[in-house]
């Protein structure tokens, strides 16, 4: 008997959700590898988390674009990509 259409697509996860259960598993194997004490309630938390993110990042943390306004006029030199 097949699924029907609704079910299959009320069943996949969000983009967002997936994203943090490949961050959880990433960092939990990370852990199981390293001896380092593993909680997941800490994760994105934690010291150690955002220390392995800058290491595995390449030493470069995330840059945000700053914010300009509700209606903001695009410049290049406030911008920087």
């Amino acid at each position: 008997m097949a699924i029907p259409a609704y079910i299959q697509k009320t069943l996949r996860l969000k983009p967002e959700v997936e994203k943090i259960f490949d961050d959880l598993e990433a960092w939990h194997d990370h852990c199981r590898f390293n001896l380092l004490p593993f909680n997941p309630t800490d994760l994105y938390k934690s010291k150690e988390y955002r220390d392995w993110q800058y290491r595995k990042n390449g030493g470069k943390f995330r840059e945000r674009k700053p914010y300009l306004g509700k209606n903001p006029r695009y410049n290049n030199d406030r911008i920087s990509n």
